[in-house]
């Protein structure tokens, strides 16, 4: 399969906005979104998750390893000198999605968040090549923010597959996969809890957008845009009817990315331009 096809099918919001970014450095972050959803989507299997993930790992510190996906990474692991680190972070939070998930307070989720999103914000710097400790911690804070609409946004799937990622001392009573599962909950609880989500989310996306300027010119404005996109989808879920977000998924129709692209290219050259400088 073609490497491209995770980010195209995956990721449409990061590849819309990769497509301002030059043909070498899209087909790197697509190998880096390849890697990280080939690992995730076999987390998300509902049998033999602990086992496939295990293997895979296995496989990745093999040094004649066949998996296409895994020397695809390799090579840009080498190509842009990736630490070691991040990558073992990955694989520790990748590897708490193979058994059931509740998280009880907001420092464990964004805890979590930082090993299976933050860990790619830093990767993504690497092969921007824009390592500076300060540059880092604002990649990291955008895949934070990231992770963290992911997480709102996917509220019934995750309890589908076992996983709570929302607060539950937050909740006026225990709640339970099971409780989700079959709607057993104040709709109007469980709302406010997505909404403080998306709050949260909100002040790491700022932080990561500060680091923009960090950026090389040729990329400062793709990560903008891929911001802004997630961001959409959050401010999407606060305006939704709450019975159509617990009825269907939230994503951004084309129109929508048109409109977040146009406000995004506008923000980049006029109104915050020199936060980007």
């Amino acid at each position: 399969m073609n490497i491209e096809f995770y980010i195209k099918y995956y990721g449409k919001s990061f590849y819309w906005a990769g497509k301002f970014l030059e043909k070498e450095i899209l087909n790197d972050c697509s190998t880096l979104y390849a890697f990280c959803r080939v690992i995730d989507n076999l987390a998300d299997e509902n049998k033999n998750s602990k086992s496939s993930v295990d293997i895979f790992i296995k496989d990745y510190f093999n040094k004649n390893s066949k998996i296409i996906v895994i020397k695809k990474f390799k090579q840009i692991e080498q190509k842009y000198k990736i630490p070691k680190k991040f990558i073992d972070d990955l694989f520790y939070g990748i590897k708490l999605d193979t058994k059931a998930v509740k998280m009880k307070s907001i420092e464990e989720i964004i805890k979590y968040s930082y090993y299976v999103g933050g860990t790619v914000g830093a990767m993504m710097a690497y092969i921007f090549k824009t390592t500076s400790s300060k540059a880092l911690k604002h990649a990291i804070d955008l895949g934070i923010a990231m992770q963290l609409t992911n997480i709102a946004r996917d509220v019934m799937n995750d309890a589908k597959l076992g996983r709570i990622y929302l607060p539950t001392s937050s909740f006026n009573k225990k709640i339970s996969v099971y409780d989700l599962s079959i709607k057993n909950f104040n709709p109007n609880k469980l709302f406010d809890i997505i909404k403080k989500i998306i709050a949260i989310a909100e002040k790491y996306y700022e932080n990561g957008n500060r680091g923009i300027k960090y950026l090389p010119i040729k990329v400062k404005f793709s990560i903008l845009l891929a911001s802004n996109l997630y961001r959409g989808i959050g401010n999407k879920i606060i305006k939704v009817n709450q019975k159509d977000y617990f009825k269907n998924r939230i994503y951004l129709n084309i129109y929508e990315k048109i409109i977040i692209t146009l406000k995004s290219f506008y923000m980049f050259k006029f109104r915050n331009k020199k936060l980007f400088i």
